[in-house]
């Protein structure tokens, strides 16, 4: 993210239509409170997909004091959980994978197998 003219905007990175300028105030600057990563996110005006990046806080404030609307989020609380007994395999995930995959799985649930 870099911050232009006002009336110009602030250059974003699109992974599809590479760098754009942007209005800031459809910037979103982001940090997260346990790391301090700070990142932003927009909609591209040219391929309209949701796009996000990280950024350094000197550019990310720079860009919320031209008006970018601002947010903070937490990493989830499971992350810092412990938890009892082995972590889970990658036969495990297979194994849900294919009993996800049966036709007569809600059945089979509310039958209690």
């Amino acid at each position: 993210m870099q911050l232009m003219d006002r009336t110009v905007g602030i250059e974003v990175d699109c992974p599809d239509c590479l760098a754009i300028r942007l209005d800031p105030v459809k910037v979103t600057v982001r940090v997260c409170l346990d790391d301090v990563e700070w990142s932003y996110w927009f909609i591209c005006p040219e391929c309209g997909y949701r796009a996000a990046a990280p950024t350094r806080q000197g550019p990310a404030l720079e860009a919320i004091s031209a008006g970018s609307p601002f947010e903070s989020w937490r990493l989830p609380a499971e992350l810092s959980e412990r938890h009892q007994g082995p972590p889970i395999q990658l036969f495990d995930l297979l194994e849900l994978k294919l009993d996800l995959m049966q036709p007569d799985l809600v059945e089979a649930l509310r039958e209690g197998i």
